[in-house]
């Protein structure tokens, strides 16, 4: 009986140590899966910040490439307004011009008409007037053209109407004072009188 307690219990011990070596077994199995899962997981959540990174690269880029544009258009828009504040300084003192060129047109009339009047002094005011003429013209200032042109209300100022039989309703019959265009800007609009429709 003693043998068959003894092998009794080396079956049991046996036993014992299979079930110790099925149980580190399955431990082993259930630990390497475990970490199987763990590295599954660390990997999608490095995937996941390198996808979050490659966005928010992606954003800031796109956020650059607009405020780029953004200063682009602002040096553009700068630059078109110095050229037109330079324009307009210019437009503003050649308008203030037309009137000492009126008055010296008016100062030759009178002193061609005096008698008394010496024809040098004629000359001289003559000369003042080609050299601001020329100056008008270098800096793109015309005069408008009125008399037989139809009327234009951007380019001509009606203050009288009159009835006139010979001439087509609308058109400009005389001009009072002289209009100026400097390029494509009215300087002046002349002063016409128009006949009445």
């Amino acid at each position: 009986m003693a043998r068959e307690k003894k092998k009794k219990e080396e079956k049991t011990e046996e036993q014992i140590t299979a079930e110790q070596a099925e149980k580190e077994i399955y431990d082993e199995d259930t630990a390497a899966a475990e970490e199987e899962v763990a590295v599954e997981e660390e990997l999608s959540e490095q995937e996941i910040a390198a996808l979050a990174w490659q966005q928010e690269k992606e954003g800031l880029l796109d956020q650059l490439k607009r405020k780029q544009a953004d200063i682009d258009n602002l040096r553009r828009i700068g630059k078109m307004e110095q050229a037109e504040a330079r324009e307009y300084a210019l437009h503003e003192f050649l308008s203030r011009l037309l009137p000492v060129l009126d008055n010296l047109e008016r100062g030759i009339e009178a002193a061609r008409s005096d008698q008394d009047v010496p024809s040098a002094y004629i000359e001289g005011l003559e000369m003042i007037r080609r050299q601001l003429l020329q100056i008008f013209e270098q800096e793109e200032v015309s005069v408008i053209e009125a008399v037989g042109s139809p009327f234009d209300p951007h380019c001509h100022h009606a203050v009288m109407q009159v009835d006139e039989e010979d001439s087509e309703p609308g058109t400009v019959l005389e001009e009072l004072q002289k209009g100026y265009r400097h390029r494509k800007r009215i300087l002046r609009p002349a002063m016409v009188k128009v006949c009445r429709e």
